[in-house]
């Protein structure tokens, strides 16, 4: 409608209604040119994302003394998780964080300890040095000189004196100062749920990428007579949507799905496992 009325006011020379007919009709089309870039920019499309993990995973008992004398009564498991990000559309640095959160889902097993751990990095390979130089100095001088005619036909006689005085005062300054490299993270992890889950956050770094394959480790304090359980995984992918001027937090991709885990050698409850997964997604 915009568009039609500055089209109209140019070619059939119009002046435009209020309150438009108050500004130069050169100011409106490039208000109406800027409005159409940034809506097209919009719509340029976001990027989409899938996730994908298997619905069943498999953990291992952590025989150790030091996991027994810590936890007497119960026992130590370690699950190893694959989760894949595949980019369908879009670009990947569109996507500024992967956030990935694996619960228990009646709260019966806790988490002892995951991996990968808060990771920071630098676009710096070592620390920065600074180095500042002052010098100051002083000097002074002078000097004379001039012709002096004497009677001796026409003969002139130079006359050069001078006198010359210096003095010199140099005094240099070396400051030097290390600095840190400034950090960002890259990986942000910790519990959730009273220790009954974790959260792993994923960041893009020069060195990094989103996308890809990513593998999480968690270990679990369970009972003595543990053999499997129900936990839940949610992925999730946002970012900064542009809309028209401004920027608001987005949900690129959303994933959440069951997740059941037994224990490594154990046929029955690996059954149990796929039978519990085959319910749910029914």
């Amino acid at each position: 409608m915009f568009t039609s009325i500055v089209s109209a006011s140019i070619v059939f020379g119009l002046s435009l209604p209020r309150p438009f007919g108050s500004v130069p009709v050169a100011r409106w089309i490039g208000f109406f040119v800027g409005l159409s870039l940034t809506t097209s920019s919009a719509l340029a499309g976001p990027p989409s994302l899938a996730f994908d993990f298997g619905n069943t995973a498999v953990c291992r008992e952590i025989t150790t003394e030091e996991a027994a004398s810590l936890f007497s009564g119960q026992k130590l498991v370690e699950l190893k998780l694959r989760i894949s990000v595949h980019l369908l559309a879009g670009k990947i640095s569109d996507v500024e964080e992967v956030r990935i959160e694996i619960g228990d889902c009646d709260s019966r097993i806790r988490v002892a300890s995951f991996s990968p751990n808060t990771r920071l990095e630098s676009n710096f390979s070592e620390d920065i040095t600074v180095t500042k130089t002052t010098e100051n100095g002083k000097s002074l001088g002078a000097s004379l000189g001039g012709e002096s005619p004497v009677p001796l036909g026409n003969v002139v006689a130079h006359v050069l004196p001078s006198v010359n005085g210096g003095m010199n005062n140099r005094e240099v300054l070396v400051e030097k100062q290390v600095r840190r490299a400034p950090q960002y993270a890259v990986v942000a992890s910790g519990t959730i749920g009273q220790e009954h889950g974790v959260f792993f956050k994923l960041r893009a770094s020069p060195q990094t990428t989103l996308e890809g394959s990513h593998e999480l480790t968690v270990r679990f304090v369970v009972p003595k007579n543990w053999r499997g359980d129900a936990l839940r995984v949610c992925c999730y992918a946002t970012g900064q949507e542009k809309f028209l001027w401004t920027k608001q937090q987005a949900t690129w991709a959303r994933t959440c799905a069951p997740l059941a885990v037994y224990l490594a050698g154990d046929l029955e409850a690996r059954l149990a496992a796929e039978e519990h997964v085959s319910r749910k997604s029914l």
